[in-house]
C-alpha cells in the first residue's frame, strides 16, 4: 500500500490516518507493524484479527497510551506523539479493561458527562437515554463494581458516549452481551455514524463487522493482511459458495448421474453436500456459472426447477480462508513478523 504524506495526513476528511505504523516490546519483538490506513468523518473502521494478532495494540498506540516505536500516526492532522489535552478530549475509548468507581452507575454517567464540559441537564437528560439504551435502569442504583459482567460492560460503553467527540474506539465492545442488546447497541452507534461520529471498532464477532463496518482491516501476526470494504473481502476470499437446486419431480438415477458428472466437470471446487432424488446441494467457486448448467441441462430434458439459488459467503468464511492462508503461507516459511 502506498505511503502517504503528512500534508495528506491534515486532509479533513481523514480524522485518523496510519502510515508505516509498528510497536515493538523489545527490538527484536514487534506487536504490530508496517500498518496502514485511515479513518474518514463519519465512518466505521473495523479491526478483525485473531487473539493476539495485534488489535488491542494498535488501539493503545492510536489512543497515545503506547508511544508507537516506527512509522506515523495522524488524530485530526496532528502526529501522535505530539497529540495532547485538545486532541485526547476530541476522543473516546471503551477498552477491554475495566475501570470502575465507587459511585452508583446513574451517579457515574452524570459525573463522567460533567468532566468533559457537557452542561448539568443535558448530562441528565443524556445518562437517562444511556441507561434506557443500555438497559441499565434497574441497576442504577448500585455500585459498577457489584454488577454482573455483561452489566459492567454495557455500563463501560454507555459511560463513553455521554460526552460528544468525533473519533469513537470500540475495544470488543459487546463481549458478553446477549444477542438483542448487542443489536440495540450497534443500532444506536450506527446511527451515530450516520450523524458524523467515526469509530474504530473492534471485534471477534464478525457478524457485526459485517453489518456494522464501512471498511476492515484483517489484522495477522501484527500485519495489515487484507483491507477494504466487507464486500470486497468477501468477494476476494470468499472460497466456495453454496449452491441449492430443488427439481418439480424426483430425478432418476441416471439423470442424476449425468448432473453430478456435468458439474464434477464445469464446477471449480465442486463439491457435492446434499443429493437427493429432487434436491440438490453442493459448493463451488464459480457458483453463478453453475446455475446456468444446470438450468440449461433441465432444459434440455423437459425437467423444471422449483427454485435454485446461490448462498452468498459471510465475513466469517472468507475471514478463515484469509487467516488460514497466511497460516499455510507461515507454514511453507513465509516471511517473519521483523
Amino acid at each position: 500500500m502506498a505511503a502517504v504524506s503528512a500534508a495528506d495526513a491534515s486532509q479533513p476528511e481523514s480524522v485518523l490516518r496510519v502510515e508505516g505504523l509498528g510497536y515493538a516490546y523489545s527490538p527484536d519483538r514487534f506487536a504490530i507493524r508496517n500498518l496502514d490506513f485511515h479513518v474518514r468523518k463519519g465512518e466505521v473502521f473495523g479491526l478483525l484479527g485473531r487473539n493476539g494478532a495485534g488489535k488491542t495494540t494498535t488501539v493503545r498506540v492510536l489512543t497515545t497510551l503506547l508511544p508507537p516505536t516506527e512509522g506515523h500516526a495522524y488524530l485530526f492532522g496532528q502526529e501522535i506523539r505530539h497529540c495532547g489535552r485538545a486532541e485526547r478530549a476530541r476522543i473516546g475509548v471503551v477498552l477491554q479493561a475495566e475501570s470502575l468507581d465507587f459511585v452508583s452507575v446513574e451517579r457515574n454517567l452524570t459525573l463522567y458527562g460533567f468532566l468533559w464540559g457537557v452542561p448539568r441537564e443535558v448530562a441528565k437528560s443524556r445518562a437517562e437515554e444511556m441507561l434506557a439504551l443500555f438497559e441499565l435502569q434497574e441497576v442504577r442504583e448500585r455500585k459498577p463494581w457489584g454488577l454482573s459482567g455483561g452489566e459492567r460492560r454495557r455500563f463501560q460503553v454507555a459511560r463513553e458516549l455521554m460526552h460528544e467527540m468525533e473519533l469513537l474506539f470500540l475495544d470488543e465492545p459487546t463481549v458478553g452481551l446477549d444477542a438483542l442488546t448487542r443489536k440495540r447497541i450497534l443500532d444506536y452507534l450506527a446511527g451515530r455514524a450516520r450523524a458524523g461520529l467515526s469509530i474504530v471498532f473492534t471485534t471477534h464477532i464478525l457478524q457485526e463487522a459485517d453489518q456494522l463496518c464501512h471498511r476492515i482491516g484483517v489484522l495477522q501476526d501484527g500485519r495489515l493482511r487484507a483491507h477494504g470494504p466487507p464486500a470486497e473481502i468477501k468477494r476476494k476470499y470468499r472460497g466456495a459458495r453454496t449452491v441449492e437446486a430443488e427439481f418439480e419431480r424426483y430425478l432418476t438415477d441416471p439423470e442424476q448421474a449425468d448432473l453430478l458428472a456435468l458439474l464434477s466437470r464445469e464446477g471449480e471446487g465442486f463439491v457435492p453436500v446434499v443429493v437427493d432424488r429432487g434436491v440438490l446441494a453442493f459448493q463451488a467457486r464459480n457458483a453463478e456459472g453453475l446455475v446456468a448448467e444446470i438450468a440449461q441441462w433441465a432444459g434440455g430434458r423437459d425437467l423444471t426447477l422449483a427454485r435454485i439459488s446461490v448462498r452468498e459467503a459471510t465475513l466469517e468464511e472468507a475471514f478463515v480462508n484469509l487467516v488460514s492462508e497466511d497460516a499455510t503461507d507461515a507454514s511453507r516459511g513465509g516471511p517473519p513478523l521483523a
